[in-house]
């Protein structure tokens, strides 16, 4: 079966016989997103993500407050069994702040707003950060208060669903301490630039990263209040 890049190629006005035999390696190595117009015009790019990085202040922070620590929430994923940030695919017609609000409900079952602000990390497009397709992802940290949280089934705790295995809170301390292969694709990289902004005096260990040089912009390091 053609993938959507060999679909939108053949429709395009570009398209001739001598491209048919390029077909299966482009659906084999350009995986993404396409569209073709109504005037035959074709256009393929990166799927659009969303990663979401949601923290919450430690006990130990809300009794002393100069003693800063935060917890993540992760999960765990069905399929290769690794952490990962919660997120998704953007839907047509859907805005990366809805995606999140959307996702992290899908994911955990927390419930947030858009009003409850949303914090830019970064964005990271690097062809190589998921080996399942290209993928251009949108980062957000959203701050939830543990005590307070809002979930969909009442419970007030963060439960699995969707693809997800299992909710994992992690000491955001702790972050990258913990080998590469337990985080999918450039997650622990997200982590890690979330983890430097909000806490910047804190050492960051990047030697488990997927790659060093990966591609991404990213906000500068700013503590939360």
């Amino acid at each position: 079966m053609l993938s959507l890049w060999a679909f939108a190629l053949r429709k395009s006005k570009n398209f001739t016989s001598e491209n048919e035999t390029n077909l299966s390696q482009i659906s084999e190595d350009r995986s993404g997103s396409c569209w073709c117009g109504g005037d035959r015009y074709c256009m393929c790019g990166p799927s659009l993500a969303v990663d979401i990085v949601v923290h919450s202040k430690r006990e130990s922070t809300l009794q002393d407050p100069d003693d800063i620590g935060y917890d993540v929430y992760v999960v765990r994923r069905s399929d290769t069994n690794q952490l990962a940030t919660i997120g998704g695919f953007v839907n047509v017609g859907e805005t990366t702040e809805a995606a999140v609000i959307r996702e992290l409900e899908e994911e955990t079952g927390i419930v947030v707003s858009e009003d409850q602000g949303l914090r830019l990390i970064g964005v990271y497009s690097d062809p190589r950060r998921d080996n399942r397709r290209s993928i251009a992802s949108v980062a957000y940290g959203v701050e939830v208060n543990r005590d307070e949280m809002v979930t969909k089934d009442g419970s007030g705790l963060p439960r699995a669903g969707d693809d997800a295995k299992e909710v994992v809170s992690i000491k955001l301390r702790d972050v990258g301490l913990v080998d590469r292969d337990d985080f999918y694709a450039d997650h622990l990289t997200i982590l890690n630039d979330f983890k430097a902004q909000i806490m910047p005096d804190e050492p960051v260990q990047r030697s488990g990263e997927l790659f060093a040089d990966i591609g991404r912009i990213t906000c500068t390091s700013e503590p939360i209040e």
